[in-house]
């Protein structure tokens, strides 16, 4: 095959590539937007969020210094509690969310998760928690330089520490380590890892 036919195929593959993934991410926002509509799914509240990216000091093999991320999100409160011998007394939530991690490139990505609060006691007079999660997450790209993905589907895992800010707990100010990855599903595997303040605002 000639050169010039050889660039022009790769260029209309790479093209074709960027196009599937960009219109997988809109049907999945399209799924959420649905389900958020929906009385069955009636919403608690939602989520605002802004951090940056971290250096290769934790998981993430590389230094990502620079990378700002910003989302908007809901969440769902359920009535499932646990109480852990170790860990203590702890709540279940659900979120839904889409971020944008930006650099030299810009990664959009729509992620959902069950969420475990640990707070201080079962008592309704509470001041902090602290959380874990750990869902599914989908980038509309693989590379924000210098950390390359394997696949577009990553796990999506959070540790936060928060704070109440009203009596009524309908705001809250949570930190969070996010880290995204494929558990090693394939390979390269660099994860990629932010530090958010996240807002929860209750309705």
């Amino acid at each position: 095959m000639p050169n010039f036919l050889k660039k022009q195929t790769k260029k209309y593959s790479i093209k074709t590539s960027v196009t599937s993934h960009k219109s997988s991410l809109k049907g999945l926002l399209f799924l959420i937007g649905a389900l958020i509509s929906s009385p069955a799914f009636a919403v608690d509240g939602m989520m605002l969020n802004y951090g940056v990216g971290m250096s290769d000091a934790l998981i993430q093999y590389k230094d990502i210094t620079g990378a700002k991320q910003k989302s908007i999100g809901v969440f769902w409160n359920t009535d499932t509690t646990f109480q852990h011998g170790l860990l203590g007394y702890s709540e279940l939530e659900f979120e839904a969310y889409a971020a944008e991690i930006s650099k030299d490139q810009t990664m959009n990505l729509v992620a959902v998760r069950p969420i475990l609060n640990f707070w201080e006691s079962s008592s309704k007079a509470r001041s902090w928690y602290w959380q874990f999660g750990i869902g599914l997450s989908y980038f509309d790209s693989k590379r924000l330089d210098p950390i390359e993905f394997s696949s577009n589907a990553q796990f999506a895992t959070i540790f936060g520490l928060g704070f109440v800010l009203d009596d009524a707990r309908k705001h809250r100010l949570t930190m969070r380590y996010n880290h995204y990855s494929n558990g090693y599903l394939s390979t390269p595997n660099q994860g990629l890892d932010t530090f958010t303040l996240d807002w929860h605002i209750g309705f």
